[in-house]
């Protein structure tokens, strides 16, 4: 008699115990179910491109002068929400919101800058995109995921 009260209290224990910890629910077999969440080494240090998480940056503030007039102007902010300004005066374009966003993605993908990028390479990559030969004014401020700042003031 006490073998059996044992068996039957150690069989509903490990059936309880499956079906509350096992993935034998309903949604088991839905690919929108929820999965363990997987942290990138290079996710902990701030986001990255290849880990899926953004640009690397969370703000991106580009003013770039031609002969003295305003030509390039660059918000990219999503510290609090998602706010995206992108005014080309060169080629008679503003646009704000999912438009600029579209159009600033393009140029994030292109130049792909690190906090360890050379300044002078990220005025080349900049200036090579906006097919610019020279400037009179560039300044440039990011704030890199991982807290890091790259400040570029140059004046010619």
């Amino acid at each position: 008699m006490k073998f059996f009260k044992l068996t039957t209290t150690v069989t509903l224990t490990g059936a309880l115990l499956l079906s509350g910890c096992g993935n034998f629910g309903k949604n088991a077999d839905e690919p929108n179910r929820e999965d363990a969440d997987i942290i990138h080494e290079h996710e902990k240090e701030g986001g990255s491109l290849e880990t899926g998480d953004g640009y690397g940056f969370s703000t991106f503030d580009l003013e770039i002068d031609v002969d003295g007039k305003d030509a390039i102007d660059v918000d990219y902010d999503v510290t609090e929400r998602a706010d995206a300004d992108y005014d080309n005066k060169l080629k008679n374009i503003k646009l704000q919101g999912n438009e600029a966003m579209d159009q600033l993605n393009k140029l994030f993908l292109d130049i792909l800058i690190t906090k360890d990028t050379p300044k002078q390479e990220v005025i080349d990559k900049i200036l090579d995109w906006y097919q610019l030969d020279a400037y009179s004014k560039f300044d440039l401020e990011v704030n890199f995921d991982d807290g890091t700042k790259l400040n570029i003031e140059d004046v010619q």
